[in-house]
C-alpha cells in the first residue's frame, strides 16, 4: 500500500466538483436537504455542509455519476446555484462604520457586494447551461421551425437581464454577463474603500446600490427559462457558510424564505448552530418557521446506528481504491470494540460486541474481579444486584443479570484502569487505550463527521504499509490519541469571539476541561453506580459569559446537543438543553462513549477539584424534568 495519504483528508471548499463527487456518499441528511423546498442546513465546522451544497449544484450534479447517483438526481427537480461565502460582506460594513460613515451607507454597500456575488453565481450557472445547450444560429431571414431557442432569443434575454442588473456587458452573451459582474465586484470594493478613506459624506448614487437579490435573480431566471422554452423550471440558491454574513443580510435572506417557496427561486442556507442570526430579537420580523416555510436539517446524529452506517459507506467509498482493502468491511480492517457503548440498544450489532468467548471472556471477568478487590462501593453494588463473580458471566438478555453486566462492563473497565487502591484515589496516568480501537469506537469518535472520520482513518493507515488485518490495537490507539490531542489543541487556541457578536471572557477549553475532568472523577472516584453522569444541562445558574463560550464550542463540534434546535438556524439559547462532550474528546479526558444521565452545568463548574464527589445534584434533577422523555429513551 502506498505511504501517501490513505483517505485524503479534505476541505470541500478547496476541492473541485469532480473531486467532491468522486467519493461522495449520500446520507439521510442529504435526502432531507435535497428536495424542492427551502432549507436551512445547520452543522458544526467540518460537518460536511459545503460538500452537500456542492453536490446539489449544477456542477456537482454533472460530476456525480454511477448507479447510486441517478435515483437522487431524479428527485432534485431544480438547478442548484452554489454561492460561496465572502468575508468582504462583513468587513466592508465594518470598515465604513469605523471610518465614520453612517451605518445605512455601510449596509447599502455590504448588500450590494452580497447581491452582486449572488448574481455572479446565477450568471455563471446560466452560462454553463447555455454552453451545454447551444441555441440555434439561423441565417438572416430564415424562420425557426424547430421551436428551439435561437441566438437572437438568447441575446434578447441577456439584454433584458443586463438592464435588470444595471450592468453593461461588452456583448450579449451569458459569458459577458459574468465578466461584467466580476468587474462590478471590484467597483463596489473600490468605491467603498475610497469612501472610507476619503471620508465622503452625502448620499451615494451608484446604480448598483439597492438592487433586491431575490427579485433581480428571479426575474432574470424567468426570462432565461422562457427563452429555453421551460417556464416552469426552478432554481435554487445554495448560500454556503452564511453565518459569516452580516446580521442584516441574514435577516433579509431568512425573511425571504417565507415568500420564495412558490416562486421561481428556492433558497437553501448553511449556518453554524450558534450564529449571529439567533442573537437578535426575531419577533415581528416575519422570519420562517420550521416545516411551514423551511426544512431544517441538522448535521449531527442523535441515532448513532445511523451515524455508524454512514461512516461505513464513507469508508467503502474510498477504500475500494486500495488493493489491500478490496472487499473488506471496516470490522475486518479495524476489528470490533465492546467499549464503544453509546446507548442501551439490544440490536444484533450491539449484542454481538458482548458475546464473551475464550480470551475475551477471561479479560472481562478479570476486570470485574480486580475492581471488586479494590473498590468497596463496587462490591456493595455486586451484592445489591446479587451478582456472583465466582460464576460464569454472561451478557446476553437471557443470561442471569445479562443486561446489567453488559451495561456496566465498559464502566468497570474504565474504573478499574484508573482507580487506585485507596478510597477515592486514582492510580497512575497510564491511559486505558483499549476503549478507543475497533471500528465501533472509531465510528463513534468521528460523530458521523466525514472530515473527522477520514482524518482518523488516514492517521491509522499512514503509519505503515498495512497488509495484515485487523490493524494492531496499539497502532489504532496511537493514531486516535494523536488526532484527538490535535483537536484539543485546536480548541485551546479558539478565539473568544465569533461573528462579532458571540463574545466571552472565559476560555472555551477551560470550560470543556472542567466538564471532562468532572465526568472522569464521577466515573472513577465517586460511589460506583450503573449510570454515572456523562452529560450536562445548561441551567439558569450558568452565566451568560459561560453560555457564550459554549456557543463557540457548539460551532466547533466540541459539544453535542441531544435535542433538535427549535429555532430556524440553530440554537437561540442553550439554557435548558442537554449536551455531552464530543466523543473526539473522550480519549483526552479518559471517558467512555455512552449515553447517560445528566448533571447541571453549574454543579460541574462549582465543584472543587480534589474533593469528594457528591452523587446528589438537585439542580440537575429539576432540569431533567424539563427534558422530554423520548430524548432519554433514544
Amino acid at each position: 500500500m502506498s505511504r501517501q495519504t490513505f483517505l485524503e483528508p479534505f476541505n470541500a471548499k478547496a476541492m473541485s466538483y469532480y473531486e467532491v463527487a468522486r467519493t461522495f456518499v449520500p446520507s439521510t441528511k442529504f435526502t432531507q436537504l435535497a428536495g424542492a423546498w427551502n432549507s436551512v442546513l445547520v452543522g458544526p465546522r467540518g460537518g460536511g455542509k459545503t460538500t452537500l451544497f456542492k453536490m446539489l449544484s449544477v456542477e456537482g450534479q454533472e460530476a456525480w455519476t454511477g448507479a447510486t447517483a441517478e435515483p437522487y438526481k431524479q428527485t432534485v427537480g431544480y438547478t442548484g446555484v452554489y454561492v460561496p461565502s465572502d468575508i468582504a460582506w462583513g468587513t466592508m460594513l465594518e470598515s465604513l462604520i469605523e471610518a465614520g460613515q453612517d451605518e445605512t451607507i455601510g449596509v447599502l454597500f455590504s448588500e450590494a457586494a452580497f447581491v452582486t456575488h449572488v448574481l455572479l453565481s446565477v450568471a455563471s450557472a446560466m452560462d454553463r447551461y447555455a454552453e451545454l445547450n447551444p441555441v440555434l444560429r439561423l441565417e438572416p431571414g430564415v424562420d425557426n421551425t424547430t421551436g428551439k431557442p435561437t441566438q437572437a432569443d438568447l441575446e434578447r434575454v441577456v439584454a433584458t437581464i443586463a438592464k435588470l442588473w444595471k450592468v453593461q456587458p461588452v456583448s450579449l452573451s451569458p459569458t459577458s454577463l459574468v465578466d461584467a459582474l466580476r468587474e462590478r465586484l471590484l467597483d463596489i470594493k473600490r468605491d467603498a474603500r475610497l469612501r472610507a478613506k476619503l471620508k465622503h459624506t452625502g448620499r451615494p448614487n451608484q446604480g448598483y446600490l439597492g438592487i433586491d437579490m431575490l427579485e433581480s435573480a428571479s426575474q432574470a431566471l424567468q426570462a432565461f427559462d422562457a427563452a429555453y422554452r421551460r417556464p416552469d423550471h426552478r432554481w435554487c440558491l445554495l448560500l454556503d457558510e452564511f453565518e459569516v454574513a452580516p446580521m442584516h443580510l441574514q435577516k433579509t435572506v431568512l425573511a425571504a424564505m417565507r415568500a420564495s417557496g412558490a416562486h421561481k427561486l428556492l433558497l437553501k442556507v448553511a449556518l453554524a448552530p450558534c450564529g449571529p442570526d439567533l442573537l437578535y430579537d426575531q419577533q415581528g420580523n416575519a422570519l420562517p418557521s420550521q416545516n411551514n416555510d423551511v426544512q431544517q436539517v441538522q448535521l449531527w446524529y442523535a441515532d448513532k446506528t445511523e451515524a455508524i452506517e454512514f461512516c461505513q459507506q464513507v469508508f467503502l467509498s474510498r477504500s475500494s481504491n486500495y488493493s489491500a482493502l478490496a472487499g473488506k468491511m471496516p470490522n475486518d480492517v479495524f476489528g470490533t470494540s465492546a467499549y464503544a457503548v453509546v446507548d442501551d440498544s439490544e440490536d444484533v450489532a450491539q449484542l454481538g460486541l458482548f458475546t464473551l468467548t475464550g480470551r475475551n471472556k477471561k479479560q472481562v471477568t478479570e476486570q470485574f474481579q480486580a475492581l471488586a478487590q479494590k473498590d468497596p462501593t463496587f462490591r456493595e453494588f455486586l451484592h445489591r444486584k446479587q451478582i456472583d463473580l465466582s460464576l460464569e458471566l454472561g451478557m446476553q438478555p437471557g443470561d442471569l443479570n445479562g443486561n446489567t453486566l453488559r451495561k456496566v462492563a465498559p464502566l468497570v473497565a474504565f474504573r478499574n484502569a484508573y482507580k487506585g487502591k485507596g478510597d477515592g484515589k486514582k492510580r497512575g496516568v497510564k491511559p486505558f487505550n483499549a476503549a478507543y480501537s475497533g471500528w465501533e469506537s472509531i465510528a463513534a469518535i468521528s460523530e458521523g463527521n466525514p472530515r473527522w472520520l477520514i482524518g482518523l482513518i488516514t492517521r491509522i493507515m499512514s503509519n505503515s504499509d498495512q497488509i495484515h488485518f485487523p490493524v494492531p490495537t496499539p497502532q489504532q490507539t496511537a493514531a486516535v490519541q494523536w488526532n484527538c490531542q490535535r483537536y484539543a489543541e485546536m480548541l485551546q487556541s479558539v478565539a473568544n469571539e465569533q461573528f462579532g457578536s458571540i463574545k466571552t471572557s472565559t476560555p472555551i477549553y477551560d470550560v470543556l476541561s472542567k466538564i471532562g475532568d468532572y465526568f472522569h472523577d464521577r466515573l472513577v472516584r465517586a460511589t460506583f453506580v450503573e449510570d454515572p453522569p456523562m452529560s450536562f444541562i445548561v441551567d439558569e445558574r450558568v452565566s451568560d459569559d459561560v453560555e457564550h463560550a459554549l456557543r463557540i464550542a457548539v460551532n466547533h463540534g466540541a459539544i453535542v446537543c441531544y435535542q433538535i434546535a427549535a429555532d430556524v438556524g440553530g440554537f437561540r439559547t442553550l439554557r435548558g438543553l442537554r449536551f455531552r462532550l464530543t466523543y473526539l474528546l473522550a480519549p483526552v479526558f479518559k471517558l467512555p462513549m455512552r449515553k447517560s444521565k445528566s448533571v447541571s452545568l453549574s454543579t460541574i463548574l462549582e465543584a472543587k477539584p480534589d474533593t469528594p464527589v457528591s452523587l446528589d445534584d438537585p439542580a440537575a434533577n429539576l432540569a431533567e424534568k424539563s427534558i422530554q422523555r423520548d430524548l432519554w429513551d433514544n
